[in-house]
């Protein structure tokens, strides 16, 4: 069904609608560029929260999607610039939709080894030192290898060719530890070399089905916000400390 079809005339009339219209493509779009539930979840409440207090209804839907959108874009900004230091964040190639592309997608040109180690680690969650003992390699060698198919799946994803021979070999496997164990990853400074990196990885864990579905308890906390934003009364939680 259409997410627009209760909208009369192509204009949002209420703060549910926009809601409704805007939960799931929000909460798709925070957890393909941070990979994980807790990280997503504050970035989708940062975007209702701005969009709610914002919001003069009625308003045209083209005007209040591309304000949306907007904010979506400005989430995941501040997600890596104040939680990852990484500056030179290019809006370009963080372009929102709310379409969660096919594992398939990012898999197509690699190698059939290349396939293989991100299915064994991100869909079998294999331990780097199970994929070694598999491949009779060395749990290093395993890693780096890992990270060569990550950085062909950026080149997917639309960033430029980069290095697998990151500096932060150990923080990018770390970070990849955290998102495949469901935990929100730990904070470390992040080299341009490594962030193509860690966005594959992203986009690998959103794609691997029912990944970036929210809780429902999440969902409840903000059908209450929805309740109060309905009344105006909308108040901001501090998400960006952690």
């Amino acid at each position: 069904m259409d997410h627009l079809a209760v909208v009369h005339g192509l204009t949002y009339t209420y703060w549910s609608q926009v809601f409704e219209r805007w939960l799931m493509p929000a909460y798709r779009t925070s957890f393909r560029w941070t990979g994980n539930r807790a990280d997503s979840e504050d970035a989708t409440a940062w975007v209702l929260l701005n969009m709610a207090d914002r919001l003069q209804l009625p308003e045209l839907v083209e005007v209040v999607d591309d304000r949306v959108l907007d904010l979506a874009l400005e989430a995941v900004t501040r997600h890596w610039v104040e939680r990852y230091g990484y500056q030179p964040v290019r809006c370009a190639e963080m372009f929102a939709s709310e379409a969660t592309a096919p594992l398939d997608t990012f898999f197509h040109g690699l190698t059939a080894e290349m396939r293989l180690l991100l299915v064994l680690r991100f869909l079998r969650q294999r331990s780097p030192e199970a994929i070694a003992a598999q491949f009779r390699i060395g749990h290093e060698e395993a890693r780096r290898r890992i990270l060569v198919a990550l950085a062909r799946v950026a080149q997917r994803i639309g960033f430029p060719p980069v290095s697998s021979e990151s500096p932060q070999v150990a923080h990018v496997s770390a970070y990849i530890d955290d998102i495949i164990a469901r935990r929100r990853p730990a904070r470390f400074e992040v080299a341009p070399e490594a962030w193509p990196l860690l966005v594959a990885a992203g986009h690998i864990q959103a794609a691997i089905a029912g990944n970036d579905l929210p809780v429902k308890g999440f969902i409840r906390s903000l059908e209450r916000l929805e309740q109060r934003s309905e009344r105006r009364l909308v108040t901001r939680p501090r998400i960006w400390s952690a």
